[in-house]
């Protein structure tokens, strides 16, 4: 669902259900602007940023062993 900036003004209950069913493309001088979601979609997408973000970083890491660890923790 796609409305406009003004819509959002005039009708917040209305654009709010919407969004419960599906995003909400708000346009602002005719052009995307901001996307309106549920909650809990909301955090399904962000749970899965941060997941694909951690798997990025395990497959490039470089691991030290405990006692690189503490020495690193401990060399001022």
């Amino acid at each position: 669902m796609h409305i406009s900036a003004t819509h959002l003004n005039k009708k917040p209950g209305a654009v709010l259900d919407a969004a419960m069913k599906g995003p909400v493309v708000i346009e602002k001088a005719g052009r995307s602007f901001a996307v309106m979601v549920s909650y809990e979609r909301y955090v399904e997408l962000e749970d899965a940023y941060w997941g694909n973000l951690a798997e990025s970083a395990e497959k490039t890491a470089q691991w030290m062993s405990p006692d690189e660890s503490l020495k690193f923790l401990t060399d001022e």
